[in-house]
């Protein structure tokens, strides 16, 4: 009885101790594993962000007005493209507050 015990008190210490280095750790939040090769359309899209470092393949992530998650190859020309024409969009907006 006194071994379960034991071993129940390890358990539980275990996992509130991977738990905490879990809700601590530096690493990245979402990477991108494959990319879309859909075009999409600068009306649809209302911010992105790229992806951390620490992630297999740099990315950008495009957050939809849906809202929806889009990943998308960096190194694409639509991309580059599109990241611009959001950045604009959105001085344009700061400028005219």
């Amino acid at each position: 009885m006194r071994s379960h015990c034991i071993f129940i008190a390890c358990l539980v210490l275990f996992a509130f101790c991977s738990l905490a280095q879990s809700e601590f750790s530096q690493g990245p939040n979402k990477c991108c594993f494959s990319f879309s090769n859909v075009r999409i359309p600068l009306k649809q899209v209302d911010s992105y962000h790229t992806t951390h470092l620490e992630c297999h393949r740099s990315g950008v992530i495009f957050i939809t007005k849906a809202p929806k998650e889009i990943c998308a190859n960096p190194s694409n020309k639509w991309v580059q493209r599109l990241m611009n024409l959001v950045d604009a969009r959105n001085m344009k907006d700061m400028d005219s507050e």
